[in-house]
Order: structure tokens, then sequence, then C-alpha cells
């Protein structure tokens, strides 16, 4: 007898808009669902997907309509569906007083909360068993009213509230109240009933939320992000075609680069790369690569005579190129407290043959993913020198030792971060047939021939 089992994913983007690491999340699952699919139903169980997003007008600055037809189209192909939820706007950008204005505040969180549960009870009567994602804020109050309902409509359901990202860590010193208790409180309904759970995208996300928000460990269930290494987007770039995607942004093509990419927010702390250029004395140009622009980083230069370039822009084509590019010597990524941070395994894969070798701060959910001189380096949080000393260490390193960094950052990305391993690892913890079958489903996902890098 085949076990019909319901897979949920709400998100504030990843399928109308995308916007960053949530959406990059979202796009992984969508593409990584077809493998685990086919791979489970070799062992009589049947993956049913369903991606749900609070509702966007074409009119939103960030709606792609090219984009929501292709993954609308692949999520068809996995046998899936797509559909959205009100969030007491009209489709355009949510805007807040508080934190990250994208996500809205407290009145549209219930609303959208509110109206996934009620889609997450009718799904639910559809199959035998569901598994919702409830990702950030927007969604915070979705698995409380869902694991409420569950009983009464007699149906099976787990909500797994995932937080990539929280006001106390990310919004400090002065963090929104609301979305304070918001995110306390799937985390304390957890302890509740076995119905929610909390996912751990990192070590470094669960442990913070054991210590600031009083989580139960025993409530986490592994959420850990991947890799569509079958993306086009990891496709090798010629030198001709970079150097002229690089000029269209005024990018020199004549100077070694030093690069730093991330939304533009005061915790990514692009401004110690400024800092680091500042001693290395014009050792290399710094590039900094942020959305939405933070105008006091070209003051900073100004003041410390950096001669660096600032470009406001999400196009990932862009930020493939600076990885890719040659002369690229560097990517930054000097964010204090990064929850998990997807840049580190995309950059990796990016950079296997060429171009940027990368060095984190030793904070967050980074040194969970490099060994400091292996796959990458590790710099002292918060100080501009030590980051300086990494960047003159990793400029002395010759081409046999850049390579060996290179190739053991991608091998260390394909062996561990592919999105239908990861996919498998988080059902197994909720759902008991599918951890009977598992072991065999990893192996048989870890040798498919389709899902390696092409």
């Amino acid at each position: 007898m085949r076990l019909r089992v319901g897979v949920v994913h709400a998100a504030f983007e990843g399928v109308q808009i995308f916007v960053g690491g949530v959406g990059t999340v979202i796009r992984g699952q969508i593409a990584a669902f077809p493998h685990v699919r086919e791979a489970l139903l070799h062992h009589g169980v049947e993956i049913v997907p369903h991606f749900i997003e609070i509702a966007y007008a074409p009119a939103h600055p960030h709606y792609d309509a090219q984009a929501f037809a292709h993954y609308r189209e692949l999520i068809d192909k996995a046998g899936g569906t797509f559909s959205v939820v009100p969030s007491g706007t009209t489709g355009l950008a949510a805007d807040a007083v508080w934190g990250d204005a994208g996500l809205g505040e407290l009145r549209n969180w219930q609303i959208a909360s509110a109206a996934l549960a009620g889609r997450l009870i009718d799904l639910a009567t559809r199959c035998d068993t569901l598994v919702s994602y409830c990702h950030e804020p927007v969604f915070a109050f979705a698995p409380v009213h869902a694991s409420l309902q569950a009983e009464a409509a007699g149906v099976d359901l787990t909500a797994v509230y995932v937080s990539h990202a929280t006001a106390y860590a990310h919004e400090m010193p002065l963090p929104n109240p609301d979305r304070l208790m918001v995110e306390s409180l799937p985390v304390h309904w957890a302890k509740v009933t076995p119905r929610v759970r909390l996912g751990a995208i990192s070590g470094h996300m669960s442990k913070h939320l054991v210590q600031d928000y009083g989580a139960d460990p025993q409530t986490f269930v592994p959420a850990g992000n991947g890799v569509d290494t079958t993306d086009h987007w990891y496709r090798g770039r010629t030198s001709a075609d970079i150097s002229r995607m690089l000029a269209r942004h005024g990018i020199p093509v004549d100077r070694d680069l030093l690069v730093t990419t991330g939304r533009g927010v005061p915790y990514k702390r692009h401004d110690m790369l400024i800092r680091a250029a500042a001693e290395l004395r014009g050792a290399a140009h710094p590039v900094v690569m942020s959305d939405p622009e933070l105008p006091e980083l070209r003051k900073l230069a100004a003041s410390l005579m950096v001669d660096a370039t600032f470009v406001t822009s999400f196009d990932r084509e862009l930020m493939a190129s600076l990885v890719q590019w040659d002369r690229t010597k560097i990517l930054s990524l000097p964010a204090k407290n990064e929850p998990w941070g997807m840049i580190p395994m995309e950059a990796r894969l990016l950079a296997r043959d060429s171009g940027a070798i990368l060095v984190a701060a030793d904070s967050g959910g980074f040194p969970e993913q490099i060994t400091d001189g292996v796959d990458g380096f590790l710099h002292t949080p918060d100080d501009p020198s030590a980051l300086a000393r990494v960047i003159d260490r990793v400029l002395a390193l010759d081409q046999s030792e850049q390579d060996a960094v290179r190739r053991s950052g991608a091998e260390r990305v394909l062996r561990n971060q592919s999105w239908p391993c990861k996919i498998i690892e988080s059902l197994r913890a909720v759902i008991p047939e599918v951890d009977e079958v598992a072991d065999a489903v990893l192996d048989q996902l870890r040798t498919d021939g389709s899902w390696v890098l092409r």
C-alpha cells in the first residue's frame, strides 16, 4: 500500500519574487523534488509537493514573470501545486516601521498565517500525512492554528517553523518587539504539541534559539540548506563574457578584485572589506555588491581614501561573473551571526575552476561550512585588521595552492549539500515510513548521474 505524503513550503519569496536566501532555498527545493519523488516512489512513498506564498502583484518591485512561469512549470512536473494566500496588502511591498520592511508587520503575519493554516488543513485531508515548512515570521502563527485544528479535522500533520534569521540577532541594537514575540510563539508551542517542530538550518541557529528564545533541543528537525547543482547558473563562463558583464557595471577589468556581496543590511558588515582594503593600501580593488545601497559605505570609503566600486544589484549573473573572474582574488563574507549563508556553497561551486577564494568571518553558521586553510579561510569577526591579514595570506598563495582550496571547497559542497539529500534527511525525522527507507534512498540519490554538477 502506498503512503501519500503532502509536503508544503510556505514562504514570502521564491516563486513569484526573489529577494535573497529564503528565495534560493525555495527554488532549490522546487528543482530537487522530482528527484526525491521518483526515488521514494520505488519504496512505496508518494510525495506531493505544494508551494504557497503570499500574493504579489506584477507591479511589485521584485516580481519576475519569467521566473514565475519557470518555477510553476517545475512544480507541475513534480506533481505538485502552487497557490497564494493574502497578506493584508494589495500585492505590493508590505512595508514595516521596524526591521525588515519586506516582511511587513504583525497584522500581515496574522492574516497570512491564518489563511495558510486553513489551506494546510484542506491539503491534509487529501493525503495520509502532511508536513509543512513555515518559513519566517510571515507564517509563524500558522503552526499554532493548524495544530489546534488538526484533531478536530481528523488529519495528520506536522508544522515545522523554520527561522532563517531573528529579530534578536539581526535587528540589533533595537529589535522589532512584535517580531520577537511572534518568533517566540512557535518556539514555545513546539513544547506543547508534537505536531509543531522547529527547523534547524544550522547548529548556530539551533543554539541561538535555545539560548535566546528558550527552545527545547528535542523539538528540532533538520532543515538544512543545499544547492541545486543542476542549475545552469553554475556553468562556466568565458573570460570575454565575464569582462563584458563587469564593464557594463563599471567594474574595472584591469585590476585584481576583492568582492563582498549580500543584502544591504548592517549585520552583513560590508564595511569590513572597505576598512581592510584601507590597510592593504591598494593591493586589490574592492567591489561591494549589495541591495539596497548603503550610502554610509561610500562615505566610509571616501573618508579612508579607498577607491572602491559599489553596485546596487541582485543580478545573479553579475554575482556569478564576479566570483568566476580570474582576477577576483577574494570573496569576503564578513557578516557577524550569519544564520547559515547560501553564498559560501554557491561561490565554491561557481569558482571550482577559477576565481575567488572564500574568506568569511569566524561567526554564525560560516565555521560549520569552512575548514580554515583547507576549503576557505576564516577571520576574527568585526576585526578589519584580521581580515586584511587573511587577505594577504590568500594573495600569497601560489597557483597550485589556490587550486587545491577551490577543489576542496567544491567537493565539500557536492558531498554534503545537494538538495535531494537535504530533503530526505529532513523528512525522515518526521515520517517513520521515510526513515525506514531513507538510507537506501540516500545511496540512490548520491549515485544519481542526473544530479551531478554539469
